[in-house]
């Protein structure tokens, strides 16, 4: 078996183990606090979509990134809130 083989195998055996109700409660407090914020972002870049003239090249290319970067981590907390919680 590879190493990387050996890691994913040990990546599934801590996930299937059951945690604490406690570290569970902070893992969702967690990523309820970090959308809050990740939902203010993603109005601000909404706004700006509507009011950047068209022509702002550069400001347009930034904030589909900063749009990407905001999918991006609310994909990872849902990945996070669905693997370790119920």
């Amino acid at each position: 078996m590879t190493n990387s083989g050996v890691l994913v195998g040990s990546q599934d055996y801590v996930l299937s183990q059951p945690i604490p109700n406690r570290t569970q409660e902070a893992i969702f407090n967690l990523a309820h606090d970090l959308r809050q914020p990740l939902s203010a972002i993603e109005a601000i870049a909404y706004y700006l979509e509507m009011t950047l003239p068209v022509d702002q090249l550069d400001a347009r290319r930034h904030l589909a990134r900063l749009q990407e970067l905001v999918v991006h981590s609310d994909a990872i907390l849902s990945d996070v809130v669905k693997d370790f919680l119920p």
